[in-house]
C-alpha cells in the first residue's frame, strides 16, 4: 500500500500543468496564481495530506468528499489511508479531474471564485506518506440549537427539535489507540463539532498529543460557550489555536441564531481567547455564517476583526433554505449585493496587519459569491414552472428523474460518460435515501417534495451533503409537517 502512495507522490511533483475534465489551462493557471508560491502543480493536496472523520465514522479527504467513503470501525485508520478509495481519488486529481468527487470546488473554479475553493485550505501541508493533518468530528455533543444546524452536528437539536434517538458513538478507545501511529507525523490537528470542549474523546486525544507530539498545532472550532478550568489547563499545555463561531454582533440577533447561548458571556469568552492567542502568538479566526437576518452586519464584522487583529472567514449556509442567502429571489439578492458592494472602509478601519486580508475576504463574498448568486437566481426564476395538477408518488419520481437529467445535460459541458456518471452518483444517493426513509418512516412523499424544488437546488444539496445528512434533513421536514 505504501509503495502505491509513494509512486503517486512521485508523479505529483512531475505532473506538468495541463487542462482537466471541465477545467481549461487558463483556469488552472489563474487558480495556481491565486494560491501563491507553491512547489506543487497539484490542484488539491487533501487526499495526499488529510483525513477527515465525521460523526458517523466515515472518513474522506475533506468534508465535501463524503461520497461512498470508507468508515471506522469497518476499516482501521491505517487501511483507510492506504486503501483503494483514497488511491482512486488521488489518481483522478493528479489528472485534474474534479468530476469524480469534487464538484463543489469545480464549480467555484469554473466561476472564478478562487477564494472559496476548499482545496486551498490544504495547500499548507505538502503530500507525504502519512497524513500531515487530521480533522475530527468525534461526536455531535453540543449545548446549542442553532437555527442553521441539524441533529447530525448537535445532540441538543437531535433530542429537542428533531426528537430522534441519540447518535451512536462511532469512536472508541481503539480508534484513539490507532491514532498513535499517525500523531507523530502530524503538523496540524483540527477538532470540529458538536462542541469539542464538551467531548471526552477530545481530551483523551490531547493526552496522546502531549506525549507523542507536544508542539503539534491544534485548532479548536468552538461556539464560545464553554470556558472552565479544564479548557484553560489544556490551552496552557499545548499549542492550541481557535476558530470562534460568531454570527452577529447584535445580542438579540445572535441569540435568535445561536439558541441557548448568551451573548454577553460568549463575548467575555471571545476576549479571553483573543488575549490568549495574541499573548501566545497563536492564530484566531472568526467563523461567520451570513444569513437572511444578519447579512447586513458583514461590514461590521470586518471592522470588528480588524480592531481585534484576528482573521475572518465567511461560511456558506446551504440549508435550511429559509435561512440561506443564496436561495433568495433575484430581486432581493440584487438589493443585498448593491448595499454591500457600496460599503467603504475608512483609513482607520483598514489599519492593522490583517486588514488587507479581511477586506479581501469581504470583497470575495460580495463581488464574487453573492454576485454569482444573483445570476443563478435570475436563471433559476427563468426556468421555474407553475406546478400542475396533483400527481402520484410514482409520477413524481419520473418527473424528478427527468428534471434532474435535463438539468445535468444542459448545465455541464462535458462528455456523455461524465454526465452519466454524475447522474449515477446522484441517483445512487437517492436510492439509499429512499431505502432508509422507507425503513425508518414508512410511506412518505419523498419524490413529490423533490419534484417541487428547482433542479439546481436539488443538485447542490445532493452534491454538498452525505446520505445521512440528507435523510435527517428530510425527516426534520416531516416532523415539522406533523
Amino acid at each position: 500500500m505504501k509503495n502505491v502512495v509513494n509512486k503517486l507522490l512521485g508523479k505529483l511533483y512531475t505532473t506538468e500543468a495541463k487542462s482537466g475534465k471541465d477545467l481549461s489551462k487558463e483556469v488552472i493557471a489563474q487558480y495556481n496564481a491565486a494560491r501563491g508560491k507553491l512547489n506543487s502543480t497539484h490542484i488539491c493536496h487533501a487526499p495526499f495530506s488529510n483525513m477527515y472523520f465525521n460523526v458517523h465514522g466515515d472518513c474522506a479527504p475533506c468534508w465535501l468528499t463524503f461520497i461512498e467513503p470508507d468508515s471506522y470501525p469497518q476499516k482501521s485508520v491505517r487501511d483507510i489511508w492506504f486503501g483503494e478509495k483514497y488511491q482512486s481519488l488521488r489518481k483522478h486529481l493528479l489528472e485534474y479531474d474534479l468530476t469524480y468527487k469534487c464538484n463543489v470546488c469545480l464549480k467555484n473554479l469554473q466561476s472564478g471564485n478562487y477564494t472559496s475553493v476548499l482545496a486551498r485550505a490544504y495547500d499548507v501541508n505538502e503530500p507525504a506518506e502519512y497524513p500531515s493533518m487530521l480533522e475530527l468530528e468525534l461526536s455531535n455533543t453540543c449545548n446549542l440549537e442553532c437555527v442553521m444546524c441539524i441533529g447530525e452536528l448537535s445532540s441538543s437539536i437531535r433530542k429537542n427539535r428533531e426528537r430522534l434517538p441519540a447518535l451512536k458513538n462511532a469512536y472508541d478507545d481503539n480508534f484513539i489507540q490507532q491514532l498513535e501511529e499517525f500523531i507523530p507525523h502530524l503538523k496540524e490537528l483540527r477538532f470540529n463539532g458538536g462542541e469539542p470542549w464538551l467531548i471526552n474523546a477530545v481530551f483523551k486525544i490531547l493526552e496522546k498529543v502531549e506525549k507523542l507530539n507536544p508542539k503539534l498545532k491544534i485548532v479548536i472550532a468552538t461556539n464560545g460557550t464553554v470556558m472552565n478550568y479544564k479548557v484553560k489547563e489544556w490551552m496552557g499545555k499545548l499549542n492550541i489555536h481557535i476558530n470562534f463561531s460568531l454570527d452577529s454582533l447584535t445580542p438579540d440577533i445572535y441569540e435568535t441564531i445561536r439558541v441557548n447561548a448568551h451573548f454577553d458571556r460568549v463575548m467575555e469568552h471571545f476576549l479571553f481567547y483573543q488575549r490568549y492567542t495574541k499573548a501566545n502568538n497563536r492564530t484566531m479566526c472568526l467563523m461567520v455564517n451570513p444569513m437572511r437576518n444578519n447579512w447586513f452586519e458583514m461590514p461590521e464584522f470586518i471592522r470588528f476583526v480588524n480592531k481585534h487583529q484576528i482573521n475572518i472567514w465567511f461560511n456558506t449556509i446551504h440549508r435550511p433554505v429559509e435561512w440561506s442567502v443564496w436561495a433568495l429571489p433575484h430581486a432581493e439578492l440584487e438589493k443585498i449585493h448593491q448595499q454591500l458592494s457600496t460599503v467603504e472602509f475608512t483609513k482607520e478601519e483598514k489599519s492593522g496587519p490583517l486588514s488587507a486580508y479581511s477586506i479581501a475576504i469581504y470583497k470575495n463574498l460580495v463581488n464574487v459569491q453573492i454576485k454569482n448568486w444573483v445570476t443563478e437566481a435570475k436563471e433559476r426564476e427563468a426556468r421555474a414552472v407553475v406546478p400542475g395538477a396533483a400527481i402520484t408518488e410514482e409520477e413524481a419520481k419520473v418527473l424528478f428523474e427527468k428534471k434532474i437529467t435535463d438539468y445535468i445535460y444542459s448545465k455541464f459541458n462535458e462528455g456523455e460518460e461524465q454526465k452519466k456518471y454524475r447522474l449515477q452518483l446522484l441517483f445512487s444517493k437517492v436510492e439509499q435515501m429512499t431505502k432508509l426513509l422507507q425503513e425508518r418512516n414508512g410511506a412518505n412523499d419523498f419524490f413529490k417534495t423533490l419534484s417541487k424544488a428547482p433542479p439546481d437546488i436539488i443538485f447542490q444539496q445532493f452534491e454538498n451533503h452525505s446520505v445521512h445528512s440528507l435523510v435527517e434533513s428530510f425527516e426534520n421536514r416531516l416532523q415539522q409537517q406533523v
